[in-house]
């Protein structure tokens, strides 16, 4: 137990979900299910049942540090890493995996996301266990792929090879997808071979540094140095912060996962979405017999379908005649928009950001 680290990664924007989800208070600071946890609290309760808490270390943009120790106040100061700019997820997977090596170079690590639903969390933990036992034997990234139920547009997918001998539910991977067209989506499903990438990882400290080492040598080498060079962490934390800013915009998927030929998909049998759309949010949330989701405000429904409110607990919203409508209400934001429309938002996004500026984003 004292080899195994979590990292939850909470320095996402999530703007997907303007605008309840604001850059002042991201989507995984809000409790978006309606069980009096934000998702955050809920990760770190998850995953509080696999790693000790002295172990569980989040990576989050340094803007929403007062947020995490007010979410988790049980945690230690010294357990929150600061991302000082937005540079994706490879600098920031980086950057904490350099740091947990300092503190223990046998460290087996978990990557888990701050967004995320699980249904079975018996099955989760016994998965994530027999993850972390694996790569504490063998030298291999390991990625959580969930079966698909539909031919979702929305995920990236991992195909799978052969299987790894002697591990059951584990496959060395052949390739992985970005986020693909429905058809493709389609024939990935029916194909049995694909899975969904849920975005959770699991490697040894030392299998993690030497793949990004190859991969990303520059900045790895940069990190490193720092780490090696500069023992006292407030002197390192500042030059962390000085570097930091000049790394390259990176994915993890991108940069690495899709590159190294040490990659192993392990099912995920355990009931699971990421929470990033508003799409699949409503497929999550409870609804009424007319297909309407209702969250945190009082409202008023005259023959009216299959649509999405989100509103201030304490305000009423009255809907008549309309359908298929999301209706977010938040701070100085009022949207009123047809469910499915995340291109839109992303318009939406731009059109503030060129027209407001950052007041409204």
């Amino acid at each position: 137990m004292n080899n195994r680290y979590c990292v939850i990664m909470a320095g996402g924007i999530g703007s997907r979900l303007w605008p309840l989800s604001r850059k002042d208070t991201p989507k995984q600071f809000h409790d978006l299910l309606g069980c009096g946890r934000t998702l955050l609290q809920q990760t770190f309760d998850r995953y509080s049942r696999v790693v000790p808490k002295e172990n569980i270390i989040v990576s989050t943009h340094i803007d929403y540090s007062a947020l995490v120790r007010e979410q988790l106040p049980q945690l230690p100061i010294d357990q929150v890493l600061h991302e000082p700019a937005f540079r994706g997820t490879a600098p920031s997977i980086a950057y904490v995996a350099c740091h947990i090596r300092q503190l223990n170079p046998n460290a087996n690590i978990v990557v888990a996301q701050a967004d995320q639903l699980v249904l079975n969390e018996e099955l989760f933990v016994e998965t994530v266990e027999r993850g972390l036992d694996f790569v504490s034997k063998n030298n291999k990234l390991v990625a959580v792929g969930i079966k698909p139920t539909v031919p979702e547009t929305r995920y990236g997918y991992i195909q799978a090879d052969a299987p790894v001998e002697g591990f059951d539910g584990m496959y060395n991977v052949r390739t992985f997808t970005e986020k693909p067209e429905y058809e493709f989506a389609k024939i990935f499903m029916e194909s049995g071979e694909f899975y969904w990438n849920s975005g959770i990882y699991i490697w040894n400290v030392n299998t993690i540094i030497d793949t990004m080492t190859t991969y990303l040598p520059e900045m790895m080498g940069e990190l490193e140095k720092v780490f090696r060079e500069i023992p006292v962490r407030a002197e390192r934390r500042k030059r962390g912060y000085e570097i930091y800013t000049s790394f390259p915009n990176a994915s993890m998927d991108m940069s690495v996962m899709e590159r190294a030929d040490n990659v192993c998909l392990l099912v995920g049998e355990f009931g699971w979405a990421d929470i990033g759309t508003w799409d699949t949010l409503y497929g999550t949330l409870p609804k009424d017999t007319d297909g309407n989701t209702v969250m945190q405000s009082r409202t008023l429904k005259y023959d009216s379908r299959n649509n999405v409110i989100s509103a201030p607990q304490g305000k009423l919203v009255v809907l008549q005649g309309v359908e298929d409508l999301l209706v977010v209400d938040n701070g100085n934001v009022l949207m009123l928009c047809k469910k499915g429309s995340e291109k839109h938002i992303r318009k939406f996004l731009n059109d503030v950001r060129m027209k407001l500026g950052e007041e409204y984003l």
